[in-house]
């Protein structure tokens, strides 16, 4: 502000100067400088002197407020000046609604009973103005004349008002009806001439066609709602009656004639028909259903990609259409039924190349046939991989719903179609129900079934066949029978392995077939949930032959164990131990055997871990020998409990395992019994005395007989009693490998030995024995329990 006043001092009081300083301070304080009291302020800073003191300066605080003062006086008075607006707007308001209340009387003034009117107005009265008291007959007659005149006129005026409301309420009447059952322009063009053109680049016009085909469908359906259907409206033109219209009618639209609706009817329908018949076979055409057709050739005319198919069928466009042809069932049936089967081949055709070339990037599936287990698995899942995708497009075909679509609307136009049919839903236009999307997919994916199918019954058949079974001889004329017990294990594995895959994609596959079926009104309960996709009957029918494969080649492996123990030097437990734990690892392993895949009851048993254990149990149990066998086949058993055996069965072939111990230890115990006799020397007393027993006669005392004299008997005692402190019980560390076993072996071994004595001492002890000299006998039997046990 001091530079601004510095150059007011300077400048002169020019015009010039003036303007200058006008525009610096306008663009300074960004204010108006064309009101009065900037002029006037300007001016005095203008005319300030050359030479400035201390007494006389500018303040530009002072400056602001004297601007801001005057933009304060200049806001009042905008203000007041609208406020002055609105009072005049106000007063226009009131006389405009004046306005129009008076051109409303008049207009009520205009429409009343002008015969009553005139009748009222131009009555005889006998008080006329002049009159006293007699009209003379002229004048009597002329007033008649000039009554009859204007009673004419009233008549004519109130017909034509009359006239004029009822050509009113036609016209309102027609106007409502066209746009309520006429087509626009717009949507008549499309339906008479819409080429599919924009199908693949922006199917603007084709949604267009499609909502112009649904909206010929609404009118009929309310057409036939307010007039009844084509017979009824042909009916009443021959009789001539009018149509009978809905309580939402006005009274005036009774007055349209069932010809016209017949007409419109007739027309909409012939529209509506040609545009169906165009959308099916433009349809037939754009997914290539025909027969000559379906050679993978592309709209452009050279062969099309592998999933050209895939990409059609779910064009939002195509899916809405195949749902606007719902409408036609036998148009709706044969489209379904010929992309079910254009479905079909694509993927026969898809598997045989996944088998023999390769699909999607992947090598040959049998490129892997010499691994029995991957090669079926990679079979299983290419199929329900297929199967999924099948499944998706039948939902997708069949159960479309366009994106926005009100529910009311749909229940709304699902009442009017349970009111009344048309000619085109009637049960006499259609003999067979459009294919669900069960019946879709089962028909879609029955192309896989056969040779899915053969290819696991022969590999099963290979597997199931032993290695003796084959023709093929080794160079030197020997089988490799040390190979034999291996090879049967594996392939048995891969059998049950291969059982584990069937019913975890017979699984899978069932409860794709249960969301399918539980999807909305597009399945028939009736007819779809009690049949069979041919995929998961042939994929059953492998688990059959699998399952029964495997029954009878584990009944087999029973059956050769001891061939087999014979052949590679293993024990029969050590064989159906290892056969278990191969079962057991694949349970683990394999996804078919978890408890949310339910068995069939045909197969459950066979393919249960108990079934199996109890068959190698007891075709290993004879076959034991040793005590080391049973504990091969206890820890057999512990090894199935991992595989979630069954508490029965475990506590089953326990007790068999236990009772064949019992017996091993019985046999093991007297066998070494008589050795131990023999090293700490009762052996020949024992076995001189049992002789004895044999031919004792009366009369005949054991002290005469050989073996039992007195002085034998006192060299064996002798011998017997040195051994007291270290009995020569075996230790069975080689023979048992269970320390609880080798304890009761010894255990039973001394029990023997101590009864054989007790016996001697007993019998020598009698008086009829023969021995006068007793001295020999050092030791009571509960002496020789105790040293001997210790």
């Amino acid at each position: 502000m001091a530079d601004v006043g510095a150059d007011v001092t300077r400048g002169n009081a020019s015009s010039n100067q003036n303007s200058i300083l006008a525009s610096k301070v306008s663009r300074a304080l960004e204010v108006r400088s064309d009101t009065p009291a900037m002029k006037a302020a300007l001016d005095a800073l203008a005319h300030l002197p050359d030479h400035q003191d201390d007494l006389f300066t500018v303040d530009s605080r002072s400056v602001r407020v004297a601007i801001e003062q005057d933009a304060l006086q200049q806001a009042l008075m905008l203000q007041k000046e609208l406020k002055g607006l609105l009072l005049t707007v106000t007063e226009l308001k009131k006389g405009v609604s004046e306005t129009a209340a008076i051109a409303r009387r008049i207009d009520e003034v205009l429409h009343s009973n002008v015969v009553t009117s005139g009748v009222e107005g131009y009555a005889p009265t006998s008080n006329v103005p002049g009159d006293s008291g007699d009209v003379s007959a002229t004048g009597r007659d002329a007033l008649d004349s000039a009554l009859e005149q204007e009673q004419k006129l009233a008549a004519v005026l109130s017909d034509c008002f009359a006239r004029r409301n009822l050509a009113r309420k036609r016209m309102e009447a027609v106007h409502e009806f066209l746009e309520r059952f006429d087509l626009s322009e717009e949507d008549s063009r499309l339906l008479d001439h819409y080429a599919f053109e924009d199908v693949e680049a922006s199917s603007v016009n084709g949604i267009a066609f499609l909502n112009a085909l649904e909206r010929v469908r609404t009118i009929r359906l309310e057409l036939g709602q307010t007039f009844g259907s084509l017979d009824v409206l042909h009916q009443q033109k021959q009789s001539h009656r009018l149509p009978e219209m809905s309580s939402s009618s006005s009274s005036d639209a009774n007055r349209l004639g069932a010809s016209s609706a017949l007409r419109m009817m007739e027309s909409l329908a012939q529209k509506q028909e040609r545009a169906y018949e165009r959308l099916y076979h433009w349809l037939q055409k754009y997914l290539h259903l025909h027969s000559h057709e379906q050679q993978h050739i592309g709209p452009a005319g050279v062969a099309q990609d592998e999933d050209y198919l895939d990409e059609v069928l779910s064009n939002p466009f195509v899916r809405r259409s195949l749902k606007t042809l719902r409408n036609v069932p036998a148009f709706y049936s044969h489209l379904l039924e010929l992309i079910a089967q254009s479905r079909r081949c694509e993927e026969t055709r898809r598997f045989l190349l996944a088998l023999t070339s390769g699909y999607g990037g992947l090598p040959p599936i049998e490129m892997r046939a010499h691994d029995s287990v991957v090669y079926v698995g990679d079979m299983l899942a290419f199929c329900f991989r297929a199967f999924s995708v099948e499944a998706d497009v039948a939902r997708a075909l069949l159960n479309f719903e366009p994106e926005g679509e009100e529910k009311e609307d749909i229940q709304d136009a699902q009442d009017a179609k349970d009111q009344v049919k048309l000619a085109e839903e009637d049960p006499e236009y259609l003999s067979d129900k459009p294919i669900t999307a069960l019946e879709m997919l089962h028909q879609s994916m029955g192309g896989l079934a056969r040779p899915l199918k053969s290819r696991i019954l022969t590999v099963v058949s290979t597997l199931a066949r032993r290695p003796d079974e084959d023709d093929v001889d080794s160079d030197d004329g020997m089988n490799d029978l040390e190979e034999e017990g291996a090879l049967t294990r594996a392939q048995l594995s891969q059998l049950y392995e291969i059982c584990g895959l069937l019913l975890f994609y017979a699984s899978a596959l069932d409860k794709a077939l249960l969301k399918v079926s539980a999807t909305g009104f597009s399945i028939d309960s009736e007819r779809s949930l009690t049949e069979k996709n041919p995929l998961v009957s042939s994929i059953l029918d492998c688990l059959g032959e699998a399952t029964n494969a495997y029954e009878a080649s584990l009944r087999v492996y029973g059956a050769i164990l001891e061939q087999l123990h014979q052949i590679t030097g293993d024990a029969e437990a050590s064989l159906a131990h290892a056969m278990v734990v191969r079962i057991v690892e694949v349970r683990k392993s394999s996804p078919g055997f978890v408890s949310d895949v339910d068995c069939p009851s045909a197969y459950e048993q066979i393919l249960s871990l108990d079934w199996s254990c109890d068959v190698l149990v007891e075709a290993a149990l004879p076959s034991c020998q040793t005590l080391d066998d049973t504990v091969t086949l206890k820890q057999l058993i512990s090894v199935a409990r991992q595989g979630n055996l069954t508490d029965n069965v475990q506590h089953s072939l326990e007790e068999k395992v236990r009772e064949k111990e019992r017996s091993l230890i019985d046999v093991l115990v007297d066998k070494e019994t008589a050795d131990v006799l023999d090293l700490c020397g009762l052996g020949s007393l024992v076995t001189a005395w049992e002789r004895f027993k044999g031919v004792q006669v009366e009369g005949m005392t054991m002290a005469s007989y050989p073996g039992l004299t007195p002085d034998e008997a006192e060299s064996s005692m002798k011998d017997f009693y040195s051994s007291l402190y270290s009995p020569p019980i075996p230790s069975f560390e080689n023979a048992i490998k269970d320390p609880t076993l080798r304890k009761i072996a010894r255990a039973k071994i001394a029990d023997q030995v101590c009864q054989r004595y007790t016996a001697l001492f007993n019998a020598m002890s009698q008086k009829d024995g023969g021995y006068d000299d007793l001295s020999f006998l050092g030791h009571t039997p509960q002496q020789v329990v105790t040293l001997f046990s210790a």
